[in-house]
């Protein structure tokens, strides 16, 4: 359901306004010594990861942290460069930023021995020079977003109803014949359209991106503001309605049909398939607590804010209740109102000892429980959130670092089998260490009352600023 996401920040977003952000060390003075500590040792991590991938992966997408070697699954344009720019950016990083430029505007973007992937390219690329454009305009870099926008992003939107496909042939400057589309990604292409229209004044790009969400808004979902996962292209009709009473329908029923609390009070969201309520969900579901505090926040609703706080809470402890800190990339439970006995005694003993049972116990670098926890705080103000940030970040030091940089492991229930995988994917860069580093921050420094950030972290500034964030002395 990433689409609550796309959805609650793009209704947010309105008329054109350009700034630059203040230096980081202008922010520093106010930062308890502490957390001026965590921040340093966040950014070694982020310099200790680039520095592998520059030695060893320069211009390619990603580093493999074992073998020290790499990978192109976003084109080979280099993926985790663009990711980081605005990373450092945020960081102060000012030589490593000037290295990332060099890279930046040679791309030829019609280049790419592979389609691209209209969601992944969005997000990362687009998202990655929109979100460096607005915290350090340069013209430079919104030429080449255009250069992107119109060569492999808008071809994407050449389908009979204006859904945008899942893939294009760049070279031929058209959609695949892919037919199957993921919610999450065709819902989640507003920010950046919408945020290139205000920037140029061309309206051309927010008209194609919210036209999408008016075509969704007119399907009937079997649950009030749920839809399905996987969809064919050919399964819309247009209409319109308003993003925001979308997004609160959602949260509704997720609160209705989804939620489930186990016999340790932890509360899950569940998933439906074919009218039946799976007690399954994952590490990737996680940055839904900080989306619906957010939303809470600005229509000042306590209850959905209790279940947003449930839903953090139970993130967290998928991550605090392993032996290694690290979470599980998915898990099941059983709900407190079912007979536990009649259960295997595999599932029993899991229940008793963390409330939870890991389904697939790899950790894969994932940064949502982190994103929602960064919410917590700023929209809060409770220390504690940064804390359990804290203690994530500690877990990841130990169990993922290597010489070169950090790597998925392959077990996460038991500290004497941790295996390390040699592949890292360059969102590490973009969202799990920036939103660690922002947490510990200042917290007017990329304030959420001047911010959105994207799927992908990138930070965009709001034409109108809101006020969700909470008052720190």
């Amino acid at each position: 359901m990433r689409i609550g996401c796309s959805i609650a920040a793009t209704a947010l977003v309105f008329g054109c306004v350009q700034s630059v952000i203040a230096a980081p060390a202008e922010h520093r003075q106010s930062v308890p010594a502490n957390n001026q500590a965590r921040m340093d040792a966040v950014k070694s991590a982020f310099q200790h990861a680039w520095q592998g991938y520059a030695k060893y992966a320069w211009g390619h997408d990603e580093l493999r942290p074992l073998s020290n070697g790499y990978s192109d699954t976003r084109n080979g344009w280099g993926a985790s460069i663009f990711d980081a720019l605005d990373t450092m950016i945020i960081m102060g990083l000012d030589k490593e930023y000037q290295q990332a430029m060099d890279h930046v505007l040679k791309v030829d973007w019609k280049k790419t021995p592979s389609p691209s992937k209209t969601f992944e390219t969005n997000i990362r690329y687009l998202g990655g020079l929109l979100s460096a454009y607005d915290l350090r305009p340069d013209p430079q870099l919104l030429n080449k977003a255009l250069d992107l926008a119109h060569n492999v992003i808008l071809p994407a939107y050449n389908t009979p109803n204006g859904i945008p496909a899942a893939y294009v042939d760049v070279a031929k400057g058209k959609p695949t014949s892919e037919q199957g589309l993921i919610l999450a990604e065709f819902g989640s292409l507003q920010l950046e359209l919408v945020r290139l229209s205000q920037v140029t004044g061309d309206d051309q790009y927010a008209k194609l991106a919210n036209s999408v969400i008016e075509k969704i808004a007119n399907v009937k979902a079997s649950y009030p503001g749920l839809y399905p996962i996987t969809w064919d292209l050919k399964s819309f009709t247009p209409s319109s309605e308003l993003q925001l009473d979308m997004w609160k329908v959602a949260a509704q029923s997720m609160q209705q049909y989804l939620r489930s609390e186990t016999s340790k009070n932890m509360v899950f969201l569940s998933e439906i398939n074919d009218q039946y309520k799976l007690l399954q969900t994952g590490e990737l579901v996680c940055f839904i607590p900080g989306n619906l505090l957010m939303g809470a926040r600005y229509l000042n609703d306590p209850n959905l804010e209790k279940f947003a706080t449930e839903l953090m809470d139970g993130c967290y402890n998928a991550w605090a209740l392993t032996p290694t800190g690290l979470a599980p990339e998915t898990w099941s439970w059983v709900d407190k109102s079912q007979d536990i006995k009649k259960y295997p005694q595999v599932m029993q003993a899991a229940m008793q000892n963390t409330g939870y049972a890991a389904q697939d116990v790899s950790y894969d670098l994932r940064p949502e429980t982190l994103e929602s926890i960064f919410y917590f705080y700023r929209l809060t103000g409770d220390p504690k959130y940064q804390d359990m940030a804290w203690n994530i970040f500690q877990a990841i030091e130990k169990y993922c670092k290597t010489e070169s940089g950090y790597t998925r492991v392959a077990d996460v229930s038991n500290t004497g089998a941790v295996r390390p995988m040699d592949f890292e994917e360059s969102y590490f860069f973009a969202e799990t260490l920036k939103y660690l580093y922002l947490t510990f921050a200042d917290p007017n420094y990329i304030s959420l009352d001047d911010y959105v950030l994207n799927t992908e972290a990138h930070p965009f500034k709001l034409t109108k600023p809101v006020k969700i964030q909470a008052q720190f002395s």
